[in-house]
């Protein structure tokens, strides 16, 4: 019976990270710590009891922090990249399931470990001991023959698959810091540069939260997105604004947009925490370097952020303005502070207080996670009363922990969440975009798993937006579809490779300037 009870506990564990460990097959490590415990005296077997029962222990927390972490991130939880995650995941999960219920489940997983803990150490030293030497030769025996089975891969081993999947991430992690490191160190960061095709020109770089190709071309989602884009193509064709469209890898999957964020301005692949930190304290030059040196004032307008954003004065913006500095006085909605029309209209209003170029980047977040409520675009974006008309959706659609019961309704929300944000992008661009302005929108990242499933690409749309037809000309040149819609094909570029891409048609290297006002497209 007590084999049976470390054999299920191990398979349970098995079955938590079955990436890892093959899965389905019986554990042999509870055989193994059965048979080495039974071998040992009693004094021996109860001090071994509780190391054994605590590694298990941490072993399925692991695991399931694992599980946790593909589900969310779409990828293994690394030690030495996540506990700046902590958090923010509360939090987040605090807006998703609640103020009450978040603290309460992980009181329940924390207080479900410690028992299987304090189980496992009682049962393991109440094991019986093998007295007689027949009993301790067939138990070593048969220790001996299960070896080649583990061996030939016919049983699984999951807590050791476990921990040498994790050590080698581990050195694995550290190798990619030093490299790096030594990457900035030795300046291979693209210099900061002028932009003189872009000078004289507002530049607009606007992330949509968790806008991914999945969107685009999951047959769950394209229903809704497709007529979208459809209609969003006839109104910019009739505004008189031209849109090419590519697609771009994202570091990340699902949530840190930060790193989303910084890879783009700084030209640099940042896949975690200490990558973005490194950046930040090696002052790297980035866009916004680029940008001061074509003469343009740098903006960053990011409404998700409500406390201190040190990071925003290092990496060097002129004006950095968060939730509090932009006048809304509407209803929060769950985790997002203002909608997205809102932040766009603030924008032109923005813009049309300056006399200097700008280069501004743009959080729009009304497609974050929980998506609830999902919001109607107000046809009068001229009287949004600083917020006060949205007062009427504090309250509506499911609550965050009642919609997250079912993933089939969190899919449906996610995706009108995301019709809802290129809806506000397009309305801003028809209404407010100007002749001499460079509109470029892409996504941060992919959603969650749970949205795109688990083998989706890290991929995300980028389009570029002008009034003006030769600046789009160059994009379609360096490989960008006319329209909205990207190819189906797997992404050529990832996103670090957007300043460079700038600089080569933009740049002091490129092919003619183009002057402000020209409405002659170049030819490929």
């Amino acid at each position: 019976m007590i084999l049976v009870v470390v054999e299920g506990w191990l398979l349970a564990l098995s079955r938590l990270a079955p990436a890892m460990t093959g899965g389905g097959w019986p554990a042999l490590e509870g055989l193994w710590l059965v048979l080495a415990l039974c071998l040992a005296g009693p004094g021996l077997r109860r001090w071994l009891a509780w190391p054994a029962a605590c590694a298990l222990g941490l072993a399925t927390l692991l695991a399931l922090l694992d599980d946790l972490s593909r589900l969310s991130l779409g990828r293994a939880f690394n030690p030495l990249l996540d506990a700046s995650l902590v958090g923010p995941a509360y939090h987040l999960m605090v807006d998703n399931v609640g103020k009450f219920l978040a603290p309460l489940l992980l009181c329940a997983a924390g207080a479900a470990i410690l028992a299987l803990t304090w189980g496992g150490a009682h049962l393991l030293g109440r094991l019986p001991t093998a007295t007689s030497r027949p009993r301790r030769g067939a138990l070593v025996a048969l220790l001996v023959l299960s070896l080649p089975v583990a061996a030939s891969g016919h049983a699984a081993t999951p807590l050791m698959t476990l921990v040498m999947r994790h050590w080698q991430q581990g050195v694995e992690t550290r190798q990619a810091w030093a490299a790096f490191r030594q990457q900035l160190a030795d300046g291979h960061a693209r210099p900061a540069a002028a932009l003189p095709g872009l000078a004289g020109r507002d530049v607009s770089l606007a992330f949509i939260e968790s806008y991914g190709v999945s969107a685009l071309f999951d047959p769950r989602y394209a229903p809704v997105i497709a007529p979208r884009l459809a209609a969003m193509q006839r109104r910019f064709d009739a505004a008189g604004l031209h849109v090419a469209t590519s697609r771009l890898t994202s570091p990340v999957q699902g949530g840190q947009s930060w790193l989303a964020h910084g890879t783009v301005i700084s030209g640099l692949w940042l896949t975690s925490q200490r990558h973005y930190d490194l950046l930040l304290t090696r002052d790297s030059p980035t866009l916004i370097d680029d940008f001061r040196l074509t003469g343009h004032r740098s903006v960053a307008i990011m409404p998700a952020i409500t406390a201190p954003w040190p990071a925003g004065r290092r990496l060097g913006y002129d004006i950095r303005l968060a939730a509090r500095d932009i006048p809304y006085r509407g209803p929060a909605l769950n985790w997002v502070t203002m909608p997205d029309q809102y932040t766009w209209r603030f924008f032109a209003d923005y813009r049309r207080s300056q006399s200097r170029p700008l280069f501004t980047e743009l959080a729009m977040i009304s497609s974050h996670a929980p998506w609830t409520p999902i919001l109607p675009l107000l046809d009068d974006w001229d009287d949004l009363q600083e917020g006060r008309r949205f007062d009427r959706w504090a309250t509506a659609g499911p609550a965050p922990e009642v919609l997250w019961q079912d993933a089939g309704d969190v899919r449906r929300h996610y995706i009108r969440a995301i019709d809802y944000a290129l809806a506000a992008m397009a309305g801003f661009a028809e209404r407010y975009l100007g002749e001499h302005q460079l509109l470029i929108v892409l996504g941060d990242h992919q959603p969650a798993p749970l949205i795109t499933g688990d083998k989706a690409s890290r991929d995300v749309p980028i389009h570029v937006i002008s009034r003006d037809v030769a600046l789009i000309a160059r994009f379609e040149a360096a490989g960008f579809r006319p329209g909205l819609w990207p190819s189906d094909a797997p992404a050529s570029r990832r996103q670090d490779a957007l300043r460079g891409l700038l600089h080569r048609l933009f740049g002091a290297r490129s092919r003619q300037g183009i002057a402000v006002g020209s409405d002659k497209g170049l030819s490929k």
